[in-house]
């Protein structure tokens, strides 16, 4: 009975000690790891003014911006005269005018179409900066 108080005792004394040899520890550290604290604010605008000068950075603003122009949505206007244009294109159609250009017209409206699609393909390669597949 005597040794299982003894071992309670040592036991609750090592811990005391151990706690308040900690909390020594910390008060006497403190002040220091404020001066580290500087010192690593100091390293981390280092690191992030290295990391903003990098090559990956300056793709991702290229492709920030050019997510923004291209991604935005249409304005207003730009709804109002695609809805004119599809409706010219859909009287055109419906009235049968097509049945009467000639063949060079036709020929004419044939390469407009065609070079608005190669110049589709063109701007995506420029975009993607390789002819095929994206750079990943």
């Amino acid at each position: 009975m005597a040794t299982n108080t003894n071992n309670v005792k040592f036991l609750t004394n090592l811990i005391r000690s151990r706690f308040s040899t900690f909390l020594n520890i910390t008060e006497v550290y403190k002040p220091t790891l404020t001066r580290n604290n500087e010192k690593i604010m100091n390293l981390i605008k280092e690191k992030t003014a290295q990391a903003s000068k990098s090559e990956l950075v300056k793709k991702i603003r290229v492709a920030k911006e050019y997510y923004r122009l291209e991604m935005a949505p249409p304005t207003a206007n730009e709804m109002q005269k695609l809805q004119a244009d599809l409706a010219l294109v859909k009287e055109f159609i419906q009235s049968g005018c097509y049945k009467f250009l000639t063949v060079k017209q036709a020929w004419l409206l044939f390469l407009v179409g065609t070079e608005v699609a190669l110049w589709f393909y063109l701007g995506e390669t420029i975009g993607k900066m390789h002819i095929v597949g994206y750079k990943v």
